[in-house]
């Protein structure tokens, strides 16, 4: 199965083995070590370790080859594969991958689903496939990406295999470039098969396009045409291919809230192309969307329906539209401000906040958005509605990239009041919700007990999170937040903290999960003590709980909160929950009660509930304070000199940008910026801020004000889209698969091309993506821009011809079904990547998708043919060598230095067969030194026993010389000096001196 072989990365340090014969030399010379083999055995592990440095240094690898093979199926998901051809696609992948992959050479399959991109749906594994239809992995299925799939394959390859793709697709690739990666894998040794997936023969209609003018004026007549496209089934009955389709065109208009439909008749289409054309007139300005449908009589005649519909765009030009949204529960608090501004010729359109627009072309027709005096979330307990972030992100959207305008006009419920911080809305606005200056501090303290336990599992504590995350944007960073969760036992999750934690507050608010029972009094309990520490101006509870929990005092505990000024809200989700307890805690604790069914509804409660807590950005002086001027601004020309005091307003914090511009302020509170009016510009539009009201409750004194009527005017028209004379101006747009392409054409008053310009264009796409182009001139009088269109649907532009000048609006629809339209044959396609021949190898096969179980089992070649070159991988073993070559090196020392032998062995033989130990025989030179040495020891004792007080060094002279005559030549005897007052220790260590020069001097001589 595997084949083992080395490979060298560093070749030419082998040219040190060079070095081998000179250490083999210098060995034979200089190398002393006592005994033949013991020479060899050094010389060998010297040479030896010398090679394993070298292969070390030469970096060898050792390279294993095996009969491996990985198939990867890449299967086609886009929508040009039909859904039951889908489910025949799953069944063969699953079929042949079962059928034919080998175990005995351990084989190994995946898959890999592609649609505009590619994902993993399984990753490459040796065992059966367990593939459905239903499947794990996302994809776009709108776009046909066989690149993007390609390049993850080889990818997701193991090394140690052979390596093949079987592509199951119908080869309507409209992104990327399949043949040529195909290419780059065949030559990187990857074989390609092809299982064609072929549509059932049959026509196919299109609806290819609709056109209007992108711009019109009000009460002029334009003409809408819708192209048609029948192309017939290749192998019909060619009687059948030439009669028409019979169908239905529909045609409907959508703009100012409303849908009508302009065409509703039945049609004989015939095969080609036919275009539908009808005149329409709209007597109010406004943004409006054309969408064409065709739908056959006969089913089965169509192919596809994904390319049965279009849409467009027509722009018409007014005087000025409005679009006022109020709070639903107050929808006639600005009748006053509504009819004033009808009466200067601008067209109103109040909406209330339970009645949102709900797309980007909703917005459209309006040059204007005010958001008076609403709540980001609104309602009571018999229903609440809020802003989405979609929502909010729509109205910023609409004014930075498409120039409309933005208000908010200030009110209890507006601004960090009406729960606006941190959102969207907020980011398009000259001022921050929230007040920073240390020496204004006005906070409040917000308490969730939330119900933690076992019942609570699921999309239940799904909800409570989130509402508890929503409750955390809406709070200020200096007003507090605290979570207490409950099931048997109370936990402080959050303790009560500031709010400008918020990354840590989310982390601890995710980690809730629901287990146990339900006791919510100790929670209650400790949650309140934890507010009535606290010094905040505003203190609120939320009690959320879907169970019964045991009899407790709460009508104590309730009663105690609210004596100190603590307001208590409860939430019952479900049928199950106390709700009669609940009710009357809330009452008790002058809150309100909700009861919900869905726990979707939590987080609008707690939003709503939130608000609360914001009370102290609201400051109010009954006596008034007079505002003052701080700056020119073109909405204040012309205004009676001296403005009426205001009695109360909501406290913001101007950004810190140069662009925001604050004309008016206010005196009070004092030691921080209190803003009544800001301005700036925000990307291509304007937004404006009022932080009083309008008239209502803070400023009934201005509406009798001669310059009341006047200030908010001018603060509308400035506000408001800018529109000019965009008659030398032409916009024409292309779709090109996900490239769309826009053109615009200048002339000057006097016909003339205007050249080099600098055109901006801005744009948002269907899910919020800023689009921000330049264009570039290409001819004169000429500017072209492209951008990639990702998504299908609605893409909103603005064309800025110059900077200042009024923006020129479009609307391009993307479909994205450029496969549908396409009806070309792609198997001449499919057979080139079949074809390729990886190096060494064969090339692929055009494998039959619709084949019977019985001939599946009966073909000879199959995706898991072993009939490419073998894989081989490589791994390092340097540090192996290393390793070894250390161990060697510590044994050629011991070889060299330790005096070693086998004499051992006879002894333990002779243990284990239970002999007597045999004397080894002594030779007689160490007979001789054991007589001399119990000769000096009986000397020595009679020298000590005959006089204890003088020791003399004779005996020790004698000993050494004694000791020297035994395996010595005779020689002179030599004469020590010595000196009665020396000690025992000096005189011995005179003598050895003395005996080592004499051993010297006889040694040279012996050398002469």
């Amino acid at each position: 199965m595997f084949d083992y072989e080395f490979s060298v990365e560093r070749p030419w340090f082998l040219i040190l083995l060079l070095f081998l014969p000179i250490l083999w030399s210098v060995s034979w010379t200089s190398l002393t070590v006592s005994g033949r083999w013991r020479w060899a055995l050094a010389n060998g592990l010297r040479t030896l370790l010398c090679l394993l440095v070298i292969l070390a240094l030469a970096e060898v690898e050792l390279v294993r080859k095996t009969d491996r093979l990985t198939v990867i199926y890449l299967v086609d998901r886009s929508l040009s594969i039909p859904p039951d051809r889908l489910d025949e696609v799953v069944d063969y992948v699953r079929s042949t991958a079962n059928t034919f992959r080998e175990s005995s050479p351990d084989d190994r399959v995946g898959v890999i689903t592609f649609g505009g991109d590619a994902a993993i749906e399984i990753p490459p594994w040796s065992s059966d496939l367990f593939l459905r239809s239903q499947f794990e992995a996302n994809v776009d299925r709108q776009q046909t990406n066989l690149e993007a799939a390609m390049k993850l394959a080889q990818a997701a390859f193991p090394i140690d295999a052979a390596k093949r793709v079987v592509i199951v697709t119908d080869g309507k690739e409209t992104l990327g470039n399949a043949m040529q990666t195909a290419r780059a894998m065949a030559q990187s040794g990857i074989g390609i098969d092809v299982v064609p997936v072929s549509t059932y023969a049959q026509g196919e209609i299109t609806v290819e396009k609709i056109t209007t003018p992108s711009t019109m004026r009000e009460k002029t007549p334009f003409h809408v045409q819708v192209v048609l496209k029948n192309e017939p089934g290749d192998h019909w009955d060619k009687k059948t291919a030439n009669k028409p389709v019979p169908g239905n065109i529909r045609v409907i208009r959508s703009g100012g809230g409303r849908e009508t439909v302009v065409v509703d008749q039945p049609i004989a289409l015939e095969p080609g192309t036919r275009v539908f054309a009808f005149q329409d007139e709209l007597p109010n300005g406004g943004f409006y969307t054309y969408d064409a449908t065709f739908t056959p009589d006969k089913r089965g005649s169509d192919g596809f329906a994904q390319n049965n519909r279009a849409s467009s765009f027509t722009h018409i030009e007014s005087s000025g539209q409005i679009l006022l949204i109020v709070d639903a529960a107050r929808p006639t608090e600005f009748d006053e401000l509504v009819a004033m501004l009808e009466r200067n010729h601008l067209n109103v359109t109040v909406q209330p906040s339970n009645q949102l627009f709900t797309s980007l072309s909703d917005l459209q027709q309006y040059d204007l958005v005010i958001l008076g005096n609403v709540a980001r979330s609104t309602g009571d307990t018999n229903g609440i509605t809020a802003f989405s972030d979609a929502q909010m992100q729509l109205l910023a959207d609409n004014t930075r990239n498409l120039g409309a305008g933005l208000i908010m006009l200030g009110g209890p419920d507006s601004f960090g009041a009406g729960g606006w911080a941190n959102t969207p809305v907020e980011e398009a606005m000259p001022l921050d919700f929230q007040i920073k200056d240390a020496k204004v501090v006005p906070v409040g303290a917000l308490m969730l007990v939330m119900d933690k336990s076992g019942s609570m599992a699921g999309e239940k504590i799904h909800w409570c999170k989130a509402a508890a995350r929503e409750a955390l944007r809406a709070l200020g960073p200096r007003d507090y937040i605290g979570v207490t969760s409950f099931d048997s036992v109370s936990t402080r999750t959050v303790p009560l903290q500031r709010a400008e934690n918020r990354q840590f507050v989310h982390q601890m608010i995710s980690r809730l999960g629901a287990d146990g029972g339900t006791n919510m009094f100790p929670a209650m309990e400790d949650g309140f003590r934890q507010l009535e520490a606290n010094d905040a101006a505003v203190k609120h509870m939320i009690v959320l709980t879907d169970g019964q929990t045991p009899a407790a005092d709460f009508a104590r505990l309730t009663r105690q909160i609210s004596d100190r000024g603590i307001t208590v809200t409860s939430v019952a989700v479900g049928q199950d929950a106390d709700v009669r307890l609940l009710n009357q805690i809330a009452a008790m604790g002058r809150g309100k009660f909700y009861q919900v069914t869905s726990p979707k509804a939590i987080p609008r409660i707690f939003m709503q509930e939130a608000r609360r807590v914001a009370r102290p950005l609201i400051y109010e002086k009954e006596s008034g304070i007079q505002p003052y001027l701080a700056g020119d601004h073109e909405i204040l020309k012309g205004l009676p000199s001296g403005f009426l005091p205001v009695k109360g307003y909501v406290m913001t914090t101007p950004k810190d940008s140069p662009l925001v511009d604050i004309p008016l302020m206010l005196p009070e509170p004092v030691g921080q910026s209190n803003a009544l009016m800001a301005t700036w510009q925000y990307g291509i539009g304007r937004s404006v801020c009022w932080t009083s009201d309008a008239g209502q409750r803070w400023t009934t004194d201005w509406t009798g004000w001669d310059g009341f009527e006047k200030l908010f005017l001018q603060m509308v028209r400035w506000s408001m889209r800018t529109t000019g004379n965009d008659s030398n101006y032409l916009i024409a747009t292309e779709v090109r698969g996900q490239k769309v392409k826009v053109t615009l054409n200048a002339l000057d008053d006097e016909g003339n091309f205007v050249n080099f310009s600098s055109p901006q264009l801005h744009g948002v796409g269907p899910q919020s993506e800023t689009i921000n182009e330049a264009f570039q001139q290409v001819a004169p009088g000429r500017y072209e821009a492209e951008f990639e269109a990702a998504k299908a649907g609605p893409h909103f532009i603005a064309v800025a011809p110059n900077p200042g000048q009024s923006p020129l609006r479009i609307g391009i629809n993307v479909q994205n079904t450029q496969e549908f339209r396409d009806h070309a044959d792609q198997l001449p396609m499919l057979e080139q990547l079949a074809a390729l021949v990886p190096p060494g190898g064969k090339p692929g096969v055009m494998f039959n998708l619709d084949m019977t179980p019985e001939q599946l089992a009966e073909i000879e070649t199959t995706p898991f043919r072993h009939d490419l070159p073998q894989a081989s991988s490589q791994q390092p073993i340097w540090y192996l060598i290393l390793v070894s070559s250390a161990c060697l090196f510590l044994v050629d020392i011991a070889n060299r230095r330790v005096l070693w032998g086998f004499a051992w062995t006879r002894t333990l033989w002779n243990r284990m067969l239970q002999r007597a130990p045999q004397e080894a025989s002594q030779p007689k030179s160490l007979e001789r030194l054991k007589a001399q040495k119990q000769s000096l020891n009986r000397q020595w004792s009679d020298e000590f026993a005959g006089d204890a007080a003088e020791i003399s060094d004779e005996p020790v002279r004698e000993a050494i010389v004694t000791a020297e005559a035994v395996s010595a030549p005779p020689r002179e005897k030599l004469q020590l000096d010595t000196q009665e007052e020396q000690g025992y220790l000096d005189r011995l260590l005179h003598a050895k001196r003395q005996t080592r020069q004499a051993d010297g001097s006889d040694k040279n001589e012996q050398r002469n």
